[in-house]
């Protein structure tokens, strides 16, 4: 692009590239150099946008004048664009993306020697980029190859013992199990209850019976129990992110199935349920215990695989339920035919990547709007499914009391952990993951208020009979309210209390005002 705007005496150049997934343009390079923030352009928008559409270069004179001129781009950069050169760059399957040249040095207008000129130039600049993307294609199989390496080292495989032992118990429960059933599908089962990894398994393959999918998508047993003991094995010993937490995911996108009727009411099809269950399970697989915000900012090994694509977790275990899925021993989707199984992997991508907050929040208008008269029209099936596997991603808030302290205590501890991170590194941790200023029921009383009651305030206006979780969120939020006002009164008369002034606690090193709700509840339990 250099040696293009020298060629063409041009005052700026920028390349765009097209998203085949999104059919946007996508800017990084102006000049020749990658720029601190990529410009994105809609399909179609714009001077690039109908060049991407057409294959046809565009010379225009009056940039201002020209009604294809889109502003935002100059708005966004504060360039002011006088006349612009706009070229396609193709390979042999079409256009792959656009060069544009903006403002022609030493004279009025770009002429038909510098079409001429872009018009050749676009075939170097075509081999080049392909030569690029297949270089970066290498790079990504090689940080795969590392990843996979990895995994097979932390992982072991799964007995045929444990295998068989799950599969008796289904088939032959003893008393107990059978009571527990009984209650199993009820909103107000608690899954971190269960506490015997054994018995979570069976219960696991239990939800897949329940909800007929067995049966449906003649799943092998021997691999259905084989997969959720890989599943299970696929969660790292974390203090939140682990196999209790997928559980509990799982658990509560069964009983929307099972007490909402879902699948038979025909608000979703019965593969959906079946992908949502799939990714209930899977969607935290492999997850070290650090944000996404962690792994970019210490260029990780994920983040070098996934973060020019966004969500770096999220994509790592997608990646990581793929390759269980794939795996000849437990492949519960060999019954499906290739249309079907490329439909499942498709909902599993959309569901995994919707449990990333940031994906939520930016959707989050679209999901106001769903009623429950429109949910089978255009997109409206998929924007309940990304808002359950959220709800259910969430769940634990609207659990007891007992379950919401124990999880906060969870959820913290790798915050925490995270924080202590970036202060070796010399960096400065977010407040919520600061263990010497974090306050947590303030921080829990604005997450509960923020985000938990809004989300399931959607979910409660498409199924009212749902209403009881809010009920639930307020009755969490009061007692946070009591934990933080019995703390303050506990801060040792510091009007400092909680900001990270008062004396730490001994045990949790957190300030007076906070420990409260740590150490306070470690002692009466």
């Amino acid at each position: 692009m250099t040696e293009a705007k020298e060629l063409a005496a041009a005052e700026r150049c920028s390349l765009f590239l097209l998203d085949k997934h999104t059919g946007e343009l996508v800017s990084k390079v102006f000049d020749g150099n990658e720029a601190s923030k990529e410009i994105r352009i809609e399909s179609g928008k714009g001077i690039a946008g109908y060049v991407a559409q057409t294959g046809k270069l565009l010379n225009i004179r009056n940039a201002y004048q020209h009604p294809l001129f889109y502003k935002g781009v100059d708005e966004s950069t504060g360039f002011k664009t006088r006349n612009i050169l706009c070229f396609p760059i193709c390979d042999e399957e079409g256009v792959i993306g656009v060069a544009q040249l903006c403002n022609k040095l030493n004279a009025f207008h770009f002429d038909k020697c510098d079409e001429e000129v872009a018009t050749a130039f676009s075939v170097y600049c075509g081999i080049s980029i392909m030569h690029a993307l297949v270089h970066k294609q290498v790079q990504k199989a090689e940080a795969r190859y590392k990843l996979s390496q990895e995994l097979l080292l932390y992982h072991m495989k799964v007995p045929d013992a444990e295998v068989n032992h799950a599969l008796e118990a289904v088939k032959e429960p003893d008393r107990e199990q059978t009571e527990l059933y009984r209650t199993f599908p009820r909103f107000d089962f608690c899954p971190r209850d269960v506490k015997d990894h054994a018995l979570s398994v069976q219960l696991a393959m239990r939800m897949f019976y329940d909800l007929n999918f067995v049966g449906s998508f003649k799943i092998q047993e021997y691999k259905l129990a084989r997969f959720v003991l890989l599943v299970q094995k696929g969660y790292r010993d974390t203090p939140y992110h682990n196999w209790w937490h997928a559980f509990s995911v799982a658990h509560f996108a069964y009983t929307l199935m099972m007490n909402l009727r879902l699948i038979e009411r025909g608000i979703i099809t019965k593969m959906q349920g079946f992908s949502f269950l799939i990714a209930a399970f899977c969607h935290d697989l492999d997850h070290r215990g650090i944000s996404n915000s962690y792994q970019t900012q210490t260029s990780s090994p994920l983040a070098r695989l996934y973060s020019s694509e966004g969500s770096v977790n999220e994509r790592h275990h997608l990646s990581q339920a793929i390759c269980i899925l794939n795996d000849s021993s437990s492949k519960i989707l060999d019954g499906l035919s290739t249309t079907e199984f490329k439909e499942c992997i498709d909902y599993l991508r959309e569901l995994i990547l919707a449990t990333d907050l940031a994906n939520h929040f930016r959707i989050l208008p679209r999901l106001k709007k769903l009623r429950a008269e429109y949910l089978t029209e255009g997109s409206n099936q998929r924007l309940l499914l990304s808002l359950m596997i959220t709800c259910c991603d969430l769940n634990d808030q609207i659990k007891s009391w007992k379950t919401v302290q124990h999880v906060a205590h969870l959820v913290y501890a790798e915050f925490f952990a995270e924080g202590d991170l970036e202060k070796q590194m010399g960096l400065r941790p977010n407040e919520m993951m600061d263990r010497k200023k974090a306050c947590i029921p303030m921080l829990q009383i604005e997450f509960l208020t923020t985000v938990i009651r809004p989300t399931f305030e959607i979910l409660v206006q498409i199924f009212p009979e749902t209403n009881s979780f809010l009920d639930t969120i307020d009755s969490n939020r009061e007692q946070w309210e009591r934990v933080r006002t019995r703390a303050a009164l506990q801060g040792n008369g510091n009007e400092d209390a909680g900001n990270g002034a008062s004396e730490p606690c001994n045990g949790c090193n957190a300030t007076a005002e906070c420990c409260d709700f740590t150490c306070y509840t470690q002692v009466n339990d």
